[in-house]
């Protein structure tokens, strides 16, 4: 069962001066190719200072001598405010930074509108169509806002989404929680009163425990610097915390926000294409320390152009197995990464992340259906990655899953030693011209059934063609146009083709040239 986290809104004063007259910063931002530094320590200078970077909301995101942000007080964030970014890989270093038992909460949030943008100008009403997808997703349908809804989400835009209970100070915070998207940064264990939704989580629509977050693995050494990257393909998005992919989402499929009486829009009226960039400040004694902020902007994304397949009958204890389908803007050399995930079947046209209960089962081409997959929807998800880092997938449901179970019989039947030979008609040459040199040729067919091993077909001496007494000085040839099999054969045919030459002195007596020749199919294999 998932717990449900509570927002603690508690108002303090919010910092509205920033010290400009630090030393610049020790070398915290390293270059990476293709990447742009918009955050490197230093305070002002260029557009990857300090000044670039806007608080809003509550509490206050601060420069530290050492070059990094870090988090105080309330609910509120810096924004970077040079420019949006579209498809992208993110990179942000983070730490927790509390020196006080517990553990701290932040987010790196993307993909929203610009905070500054007062109601007023905001659109009051979203449509969004979607296309359908092979899983366990919603069948292809429009949405569009409604404002008789009983579901406050549905009701408005997103930047209309700022409820009531929050100062007003705070509303451009609120503006990433409901249009964007925040990917939460909270590395603590399982239990308690902490929240739930661990490090990597696309806050409400994909939520991840400490194992599938592993913050198992992050929580003892609290303290240390670790490097999240968000990445950015379309709606699809695809976290990795050091190095490591432990979170993938798509947010064009219809979900809804799990309730807690905020408004929270549903993916529905959060399709931008584009959007900027924060990091948050969570509440009063979460510290949190951000540094080297790097982005690269992805222009070529990985295109799947024909749908991966799965093959199977479904059957429990039989494999079933998922092709990558066919990709554009890929290595040649692509590895493609298949993952098998059990989900529950739609309940609804837009379900929350619980009511899809999402479980990853296997990694690999194949994956084998057990009893756990009964009344599941069991899918594979091929993603590609390419040169750049640009991460994109497609998916392709398995058949419906059905318990079966596997006995051995037997049936048969047995074949009785057959060789059998049949000829055609009778072969002619027609009439022999006397005193005239000339070949002539004759045929018929035989008609071979053998369930022996091989056979052969061979011809007595043809000898020479007789009338009477009288024989043709020439003797008489036969060819097979097949005379040996290497298996059964059934109604196999070969062509049997005489020939007969006539000299031009060669004396011939009236009447008919004849020759009785005995034909043999003979095996050594019977």
């Amino acid at each position: 069962m998932r717990r449900r986290s509570v927002l603690r809104i508690k108002q303090v004063g919010l910092a509205v001066g920033v010290a400009l007259a630090l030393a610049a910063a020790p070398g915290v931002a390293h270059a990476e190719p293709g990447y742009t530094t918009i955050f490197d320590g230093t305070p002002t200078g260029s557009d990857a200072s300090f000044d670039k970077w806007a608080q809003v909301g509550g509490g206050n995101i601060a420069l530290q001598a050492d070059g990094t942000m870090r988090t105080s007080s309330g609910f509120g964030m810096r924004w970077y405010t040079v420019k949006s970014f579209g498809d992208m890989s993110l990179k942000v270093e983070y730490r927790d930074a509390r020196t006080a038992p517990g553990y701290s909460n932040g987010g790196v949030l993307v993909r929203f509108p610009d905070p500054r943008t007062p109601a007023a100008q905001t659109p009051t009403s979203w449509a969004y169509d979607w296309a359908g997808a092979s899983g366990p997703f919603p069948p292809a349908k429009h949405y569009q806002s409604d404002p008789a809804s009983s579901d406050l989400g549905l009701q408005t835009s997103c930047q209309r989404a700022i409820p009531s209970l929050i100062p007003a100070e705070w509303a451009p915070t609120w503006v990433p929680v409901v249009c964007g998207e925040e990917v939460q940064i909270n590395d603590s264990p399982d239990g308690g009163d902490l929240d739930p939704r661990k490090t990597g989580s696309v806050y409400g629509f994909a939520d991840l425990d400490a194992q599938r977050s592993n913050a198992v693995e992050r929580y003892p050494a609290l303290g240390a610097w670790h490097t999240m990257e968000v990445r950015t393909v379309g709606q699809q998005y695809t976290v990795l915390v050091d190095g490591k992919v432990i979170n993938q989402w798509d947010g064009a499929v219809p979900m809804s926000f799990p309730s807690r009486g905020l408004g929270d829009p549903p993916t529905m009226a959060r399709q931008l294409a584009s959007g900027y960039i924060g990091l948050q400040d969570h509440q009063d004694g979460d510290v949190v320390e951000y540094r080297d902020v790097r982005v690269k902007e992805l222009a070529a994304t990985p295109k799947n152009t024909a749908a991966p397949v799965v093959a199977g009958d479904g059957f429990t204890g039989r494999p079933l197995t998922c092709t990558t389908g066919t990709w554009s803007n890929v290595d040649a050399n692509q590895a493609y990464v298949i993952d098998w995930i059990r989900s529950n079947p739609p309940v609804n046209d837009a379900p929350t992340d619980e009511q899809m209960g999402n479980v990853k089962v296997a990694t690999g081409a194949t994956y084998t259906p057990s009893s756990a997959d009964l009344g599941k929807v069991v899918w594979c998800r091929v993603t590609a990655i390419n040169a750049a880092g640009a991460t994109a997938w497609a998916t392709k449901a398995a058949p419906a899953i059905t318990f079966a179970s596997d006995a051995a019989g037997t049936v048969g039947g047995s074949v009785p030693a057959t060789l059998a030979l049949t000829l055609g008609a009778p072969a002619t040459f027609g009439a022999f011209t006397p005193g005239v040199a000339k070949d002539y040729a004759a045929s018929t067919t035989a008609t071979i059934t053998s369930s022996a091993g091989d056979a052969a077909l061979a011809v007595s001496d043809p000898g020479h063609l007789t009338n009477g007494t009288f024989s043709l000085p020439q003797a008489l040839r036969v060819e097979f146009s097949k005379a040996v099999w290497t298996g059964p054969a059934s109604n196999d045919s070969s062509t049997i083709t005489f020939r007969q030459h006539i000299g031009a002195t060669d004396a011939l007596r009236t009447g008919a040239y004849t020759k009785t020749l005995t034909f043999t199919l003979s095996t050594t294999t019977p």
